[in-house]
Order: C-alpha cells, then sequence, then structure tokens
C-alpha cells in the first residue's frame, strides 16, 4: 500500500483544521455566548416591567420576597431540630454514663467491702447514690460539692436525710478521720443505700 500524495494529506488538514471546533470562538464559546445575551435580554426585560406591566412587576417581586422569607424560616427551622436534636443525644449520654458510673460505684463498693475495706466500701456506696441522685435529676453532680452539701441538696425529706447522714457520718469519722471502719457500720450505710435505692 502506497503512502497518500503530501499534498492530499495537506488538503485532509486543512479540511479538519476548518471544522468550528478548531475555531476561535468555536462550540462551547457561542453556547456560553447564547447563554449570556439570553440572560442580558430577560435582565433588561426584568427591568422594564416597573414602566410595561406594574401589576407582573409587583407579582414577580412580592413572589421572590416571599420565597426568600420561607427559605430563611426552613433554614432557621432545621437549625433548631438539629441542635435540639443534638441536645437530647447529648442529655442521653450524659443520663447513661451517670447510670453506668452508679452501677459501677455499687459493684466496687461490694468488692470493697468483701475484702473487709469497709471504710472505701461505703465511700463507694456514697458516689453510687450521688450517681443515682443525679441521673433521677434529684441533685446535679458537681465535683467541688462537699458531702454535707449533698446531704442538704439530695435529702428533700426527712426519712431521706437519716439514711443519707449515717454514709455521711461514717465518712465523716472513718474516711476522714482515717480510722478503719467496722462491718456493722458498713452494714447500716447499705441498708441505708439499699433504701434510698429504691426510692431514688
Amino acid at each position: 500500500m502506497t503512502p497518500p500524495a503530501p499534498d492530499a494529506i495537506q488538503r485532509k488538514a486543512a479540511e479538519v483544521f476548518a471544522r468550528p471546533e478548531f475555531q476561535s470562538g468555536g462550540l462551547s464559546a457561542g453556547w456560553l455566548r447564547t447563554v449570556l445575551r439570553a440572560l442580558a435580554d430577560a435582565f433588561a426585560w426584568l427591568g422594564t416591567l416597573y414602566d410595561t406591566a406594574p401589576v407582573l412587576f409587583w407579582a414577580l417581586l412580592i413572589g421572590c420576597v416571599l420565597l426568600l422569607v420561607a427559605l430563611v424560616a426552613h433554614i432557621v427551622l432545621q437549625l433548631r431540630w438539629a441542635l435540639a436534636a443534638g441536645g437530647r443525644a447529648r442529655a442521653d449520654a450524659h443520663h447513661a454514663e451517670r447510670v453506668r458510673r452508679s452501677a459501677e460505684y455499687r459493684a466496687e463498693a461490694a468488692r470493697r467491702a468483701d475484702a473487709g475495706d469497709y471504710t472505701e466500701a461505703v465511700r463507694f456506696l456514697f458516689l453510687s447514690l450521688v450517681y443515682r441522685f443525679d441521673e433521677r435529676g434529684r441533685v446535679g453532680f458537681q465535683k467541688a460539692y462537699t458531702n454535707r452539701e449533698y446531704l442538704e441538696r439530695a435529702a428533700d425529706r426527712a426519712d431521706v436525710r437519716a439514711a443519707l447522714r449515717v454514709m455521711v457520718d461514717v465518712l465523716d469519722d472513718h474516711w476522714y478521720g482515717q480510722t478503719p471502719c467496722g462491718r456493722s457500720r458498713y452494714e447500716d450505710c447499705l441498708t441505708g443505700y439499699d433504701r434510698l435505692a429504691a426510692t431514688a
């Protein structure tokens, strides 16, 4: 097969490069120019509406304003819903954490009592009760509160105050006084814990 003549190659190349897509301002530029011209015509027509068709002008203006108000209201409602859902999720996570902590401290109290460390056992019973009160909304957990402050804030009834006072007194005498606590005092605290936990 013989190669084409150089003149034939040049003619074919000239035909290809003469196509619109290879010309300056080809198809894409022409399409963009057409769109821009149509937009300019539309804006020019809108600019004349106030004088030529005032009813249509006001109808379009009021429609656009209402659409903008509806869009802003939709965005605000969506944001409120998202923030409320996030707040509920955080509250649920906070509640679950308090429930878990209360159960962990109660289990740790039992382990300490089995090991004969009754002072620590009473301390963990007290912490379990504080978290239980917190999860029920009866008192907010604050690390800065003292045992007596919890007694004042959580004891809303005389029987609750009496049962909680037993634990606070044991902690004052043995935890802060650094003296060993006996099993009988721990059992008194455990009885009070069970009563308070049932009503918390």
